[in-house]
């Protein structure tokens, strides 16, 4: 009875909290003060509210991605790259995904051998609808190789991106895509998702793709993730269940089971990579306990966007997923990436 008052108690001082009616400082609980103020005290109080640091600036930004190394991708074989120029490649995504390609464009720019190329869906399909008023033979979208990147379904309703992405795998209009990546926003899974529900439904539209299309290869792609939070607002969430640390760790949950069930097979592992610093150490925030993975900090802005050494440092984990997609790879996938450890670099 107590720990219910308490957790009641708790929850509706984090409701008044979020509208601005009370603050909580040290981590005391406080009334706010409304005695008249002076207006450059005012001013001060409000500056935090409203003002946002400036995240790195432009030059910082590109030292920064210089850092990211790129030096496992040369360790592929030429063979391999010119086996993935030969194929279609659907990367059905919303939000994040359109990053993703971004960065898959900068890395193929200071990678130029690879000679791949990132492709629209939608101007690709476009462009077949002209083509086939002009009587073409090629009227689809999928004329010709590449990465064709496409947005899908609603941010917050991952089990209607899956039934898109199986009924679109099934259609005519993907007959030659020969490898399909679904990836999930950070809003397809909070911390309230069910995510067994969720993985579930995702396993049994892989098996029937299978099914119709033995000759399709998919790679699987984990959640995405975001930055923690701190401060005393980020303590009270905490302390009731709530906020981008709680939903990190369902996250986490929804990756382990994917990372479980498709061990051997090719994974676009987007959280091992968003959570693993630039120095090698990992981003781990702690909710019951358990230590779950989150965002670095040089890769997340603070406004759900990646910075350019996370889109950077994201194509270059995708280009490595694809090539475990190479004829020569099949049958020799190693295991996924595990979860960053106890022992690791973390901020609590």
């Amino acid at each position: 009875m107590r720990q219910a008052i308490h957790r009641a108690a708790a929850t509706a001082t984090l409701t008044i909290l979020l509208a601005g009616g009370l603050t909580v400082a040290a981590g005391a609980w406080g009334a706010q003060d409304t005695r008249p103020q002076p207006q450059d005290a005012k001013e001060k109080e409000k500056k935090p509210e409203t003002a946002k640091e400036p995240r790195k600036d432009a030059a910082k930004q590109e030292g920064v991605t210089a850092e990211v190394d790129l030096g496992a991708l040369d360790k592929i074989g030429d063979t391999c790259w010119a086996d993935l120029r030969a194929k279609r490649v659907y990367f059905a995504h919303e939000s994040l995904g359109g990053e993703i390609a971004k960065g898959v464009e900068t890395v193929l720019s200071r990678k130029p051998e690879l000679a791949l190329k990132v492709l629209s869906y939608r101007d690709e399909d476009r462009e077949a609808h002209r083509r086939e008023r002009r009587g073409a033979d090629e009227a689809d979208a999928f004329a010709r190789p590449g990465i064709f990147h496409a947005t899908i379904g609603h941010n917050g309703e991952p089990e209607d991106k899956i039934d898109a992405f199986e009924e679109f795998l099934l259609s005519p209009d993907a007959s030659k895509v020969d490898i399909a990546i679904l990836k999930f926003s950070c809003s397809d899974i909070g911390r309230s998702t069910d995510v067994n529900r969720v993985f579930d439904r995702y396993a049994q539209a892989v098996e029937s793709i299978r099914a119709a299309r033995p000759n399709l290869t998919i790679v699987h792609c984990t959640a995405p993730l975001r930055e923690p939070e701190h401060g005393a607002k980020a303590a009270v969430k905490k302390m009731v269940g709530m906020g981008p640390d709680a939903a990190n760790a369902t996250r986490g949950r929804y990756n382990d089971l994917l990372r479980k069930r498709f061990a051997n097979e090719p994974v676009l592992d987007i959280a091992a990579a968003e959570s693993r610093r630039l120095d090698g150490t990992s981003e781990t925030v702690v909710v019951k306990n358990e230590r779950w993975p989150a965002l670095a900090p040089e890769f997340g802005t603070g406004s759900h966007d990646l910075t350019e050494a996370g889109r950077v440092v994201l194509g270059r984990e995708f280009l490595l997923a694809l090539s475990h997609c190479c004829e020569a790879a099949k049958g020799k996938q190693p295991a996924v990436t595990a979860a960053p450890t106890e022992d690791a670099g973390s901020t609590d």
